[in-house]
C-alpha cells in the first residue's frame, strides 16, 4: 500500500511546486493591476519611476540566484542517485538543472563582457 503512494505524493508534491509560484505571481500582478487602477482613477501622472518600483527585479543578480538555485537543486540529487547507482536517472534529473543554471551564470558572465565593450 506505501509503495503505491509514493508516486502520487510525488506527482503531488511536484504539481503543488509549480502551482504555488504561479498563483502567488498571478496575485502580484493583480495587486499591480490594482494599484495602477487606483493611480489612474485619482487623476495622478503615472510616471517611470513608479513604474520601475511596481516592477519585478531582473538583470544580473536576479540571474546569479536563479542560476545558483538550479546548481544548489541538481547536485544533492545527483549525489543521491550516484549513491543508490542509478547513473542514468543521475544524469537526467541532475543534468538538466545543472546546464541550466550553468547557463544562467554563463549569460551574466557573457553580458558583462558585451557591457563593456559596448563602453
Amino acid at each position: 500500500m506505501s509503495e503505491e503512494l509514493i508516486p502520487i505524493v510525488a506527482l503531488i508534491v511536484i504539481g503543488c511546486c509549480v502551482l504555488v509560484p504561479l498563483y502567488l505571481r498571478y496575485l502580484t500582478g493583480v495587486k499591480k493591476m490594482e494599484t495602477l487602477l487606483k493611480l489612474a482613477e485619482n487623476g495622478t501622472d503615472i510616471k517611470d519611476e513608479t513604474l520601475s518600483l511596481l516592477s519585478r527585479e531582473t538583470g544580473p543578480i536576479t540571474d546569479f540566484r536563479r542560476g545558483v538555485i538550479f546548481i544548489a537543486i541538481s547536485i544533492p540529487v545527483t549525489a543521491s542517485l550516484l549513491i543508490v547507482e542509478r547513473y542514468e536517472l543521475a544524469v537526467l534529473l541532475g543534468g538538466i538543472p545543472l546546464c541550466v543554471g550553468g547557463a544562467f551564470l554563463l549569460v551574466i558572465r557573457y553580458g558583462r563582457q558585451a557591457s563593456t565593450k559596448q563602453a
